[in-house]
């Protein structure tokens, strides 16, 4: 299989040096915080992507840029990597960056552990976490609250439903992997629309390698509503080891996102790190034999802590951990070469670190501006929301982390402000209804 015409030959410097990196979903930010992170601690990174204009792709810390199938084809995908695994004179360290990956490496592994360095704790602990069904189960097991769920496997499931829950409560994807749109989620307001609700949102497909696997995933969850998620979600992030003794976390509070009611995080405060929360989080990895990189998700509501996420993989607000000191990316690296000292000492470094940054913040500060003067023109956002916005924002400026914008790595920041603009010509209804109404 060929690769794209703007690929560049494996660096020289890979071939003698430390095993160089392949990253993937040049577009996310978590990809980006792993390329800047592993660059800077001398190791060769390559970034592959099904496109040309993703930001991390730019990065002054990325040696070369190679094009693949998407992941949403995954036969094409995994023969794409086999390839490349196959050609390339050094292995590369193959991490995931999306759910699609975490869970394609773990139920390939056979194919792919002699041709890269891989830190993969196997398809029954990636599932078990990125299916919302086996997490509901395992993480009430392990002592975890979760918020009230149904998994309806008929039209009498659904009736019971209609009984028990309280709403409004949000239709959701039994997981994202190979999900043929990646929605979060559709809020139903009450008991007389929810089975219409159910059989449009269970139109949307997964690819048949994943139905294959669990033919049940097709079915949606529905999910008791918390309006407190819009206000604050308790972010637990960091890494663990397969002995569960190397284990190091930070705590954050997404206290702000896009859309407002239920999307992606924009600006995150830190947070101290709650003993509780950290002990269920080490029961289930323990139970599951999870080890690696983790970003787990609680709703604060005001009588409990309510896990709704577990990300076994790099993360979008990944940035912020590492300028925490918290070095995320490297220590999946020295932990997928195999490299224990390396991987002990970057912990302890990362433990000595902990105290210095209990201030700092997370802002991504491009989609920031665009939600407030948008949403301001359009009425979605009051004045004086969009005042204290700003206000946060000037309070924080100088311990501020920012996913893209970083004096020693610019082009990122512009070539995402490009992706924008040519995303919004694209598709202005999508563009529209996301960031200037708020929907």
């Amino acid at each position: 299989m060929q690769e794209a015409a703007f690929s560049d030959e494996a660096p020289a410097a890979a071939i003698a040096a430390r095993p160089p990196a392949l990253l993937f979903s040049a577009n996310f930010y978590g990809t980006l915080a792993a390329a800047r992170c592993l660059g800077r601690h001398g190791v060769d990174v390559t970034v592959a992507d099904t496109g040309r204009l993703g930001p991390a792709s730019y990065s002054r810390f990325v040696s070369r840029r190679v094009q693949c199938p998407p992941e949403s084809r995954p036969e094409a995908f995994l023969q794409w990597l086999v390839d490349f695994g196959l050609r390339e004179p050094v292995k590369h360290v193959l991490y995931p960056t999306s759910d699609e990956l975490a869970w394609l490496i773990a139920a390939h592994r056979s194919k792919l552990e002699d041709l890269f360095h891989l830190y993969d704790p196997g398809v029954d602990a990636v599932y078990g976490l990125l299916n919302k069904r086996r997490l509901y189960e395992l993480g009430t097991e392990a002592g975890l609250h979760l918020p009230r769920t149904w998994f309806p496997q008929s039209e009498e499931d659904l009736e019971q439903v209609r009984r028990e829950a309280n709403f409004p409560v949000l239709l959701k994807p039994t997981t994202q992997i190979l999900h043929a749109t990646h929605r979060k989620g559709q809020p139903v307001s009450s008991p007389d629309d929810l089975a219409r609700e159910y059989r449009e949102f269970a139109r949307d497909t997964y690819a048949p390698m994943l139905v294959k696997f669990d033919p049940a995933v097709v079915n949606p969850m529905v999910q008791e509503f918390h309006p407190e998620a819009a206000e604050g979600i308790y972010s637990l992030s960091g890494f663990v080891d397969e002995s569960g003794e190397l284990f190091e976390a930070r705590a954050a509070m997404k206290v702000l996102q896009r859309p407002r009611r239920l999307g992606v995080g924009v600006c995150f405060e830190s947070a101290p790190l709650r003993p509780d929360l950290v002990a269920g989080l080490t029961r289930l990895c323990k139970k599951l034999g999870y080890h690696g990189v983790f970003e787990v998700e609680f709703i604060q509501t005001k009588d409990s802590y309510l896990l709704i996420d577990f990300n076994p993989r790099f993360y979008g607000q990944m940035g912020f951990d590492i300028a925490r000191g918290l070095p995320l990316p490297l220590l999946a690296y020295h932990a997928a070469t195999g490299d224990r000292d390396a991987l002990t000492r970057a912990v302890e470094d990362a433990r000595d670190a902990a105290a210095a940054h209990e201030d700092a913040v997370f802002c991504n500060r491009i989609a920031l501006e665009m939600l407030l003067n948008l949403q301001r023109l359009s009425g979605a956002l009051p004045a004086d929301e969009a005042r204290q916005w700003r206000q946060w924002f000037n309070t924080h400026k100088e311990t501020a982390v920012d996913p893209l914008i970083d004096r020693d790595d610019m082009m990122p920041a512009a070539v995402e402000l490009a992706t924008i603009s040519y995303g919004a010509a694209r598709h202005p209804r999508a563009f529209l209804r996301m960031m200037v109404l708020n929907r």
